[in-house]
Parts: structure tokens; sequence; C-alpha cells
């Protein structure tokens, strides 16, 4: 299935759907995996494409493995804030798209804030003590991110293209 056939349709898949139909493929899509995850996998990703161009706002939550971790995180390319922080272009970017404002940032606390801001009701709060990783070059117009720890990965994420 094409997520962005530029239709002017939204394409919209939810774990409440009486029938998942798409919903798990276009998951592991987004999230770059090798098939769709299994266990219990909360989502609610939202596709549209049309003359305006790409919205996407997607959000999972789903049981993790160490695994499952590297996967995703190696298929997103993200990074760890700590990491993003010695990238002082990017840590800029991420500072600008957590406060929307300029200067230094304490990138961990502004980010678990950014989170409670977009998460869905079936995403746990973030911590500031979390696991935390940015999709790589992650900004104002495309982001993603996971949060989470050893037993669950959480995803946000936003696209305007």
């Amino acid at each position: 299935m094409d997520l962005h056939p530029y239709d002017g349709v939204e394409r919209r898949f939810r774990y409440t759907d009486v029938q998942p139909g798409y919903g798990p493929e276009a998951l592991a899509r987004v999230l770059r995996l090798s098939r769709p995850p299994s266990g219990e996998v909360l989502y609610d990703l939202s596709f549209f494409s049309g003359g305006i161009g790409i919205i996407d706002h997607l959000s999972a939550s789903l049981l993790a493995t160490p695994e499952l971790w590297a996967e995703v995180v190696a298929g997103l390319e993200a990074q760890s804030l700590e990491e993003a922080a010695n990238n002082t272009e990017w840590a800029a970017e991420l500072g600008w798209l957590l406060t929307a404002a300029e200067g230094p940032t304490l990138l961990r606390p502004a980010a678990a804030a950014f989170i409670a801001q977009h998460r869905q009701d079936f995403q746990p709060l973030c911590h500031p003590g979390d696991r935390i990783l940015f999709e790589c070059a992650s900004d104002v117009n495309h982001w993603g991110v996971l949060w989470g720890d050893d037993t669950r990965i959480n995803f946000l994420g936003y696209d305007q293209g």
C-alpha cells in the first residue's frame, strides 16, 4: 500500500480498529522493521498527502526486547540525547524543536516535556531518566522520538513535507 499517493485522503490506522487491516504493516514501515511487531502493539497512525504536501502524525507503544530496540534504533538511525548534544548544529535544532526558543537547552528535561505534550493516552509518561532517542536529523518539519525502558518502546513521529 502506498501511504502517500497525493490524493488528499487521510489513511488512518489504529490498534482499536475492528479489522487491523494494513496497520501493523504500516507500523513496521514507519519503524523500519523487517516484519510487523508481535505481542501487545498499540498504535495510531495518520498519513495524509495531497496538494499541501505530506502531514503524518504517528504514535505507537509496543513490548520491547533488546533485539527490537536495536532494530528500531538502527532503522531510524536514532541517537540518544547525549549523542545529539555532541553535534552542535543538531543540538541547536533539537533545542528549537523541543522549546521553540533559541539558545542552550537542557535536552533531557525538554525532551520529557515535549513527549508529555505530544504523547497519546495509550502511551506512558516519559520520565527524564527513561531511554530517550531522536531519529537522526529530527527538526521542526520532520521528527521521530523513542522513549521507554527494557520492557516497552514508545514512538512519536511527525512529518510535514
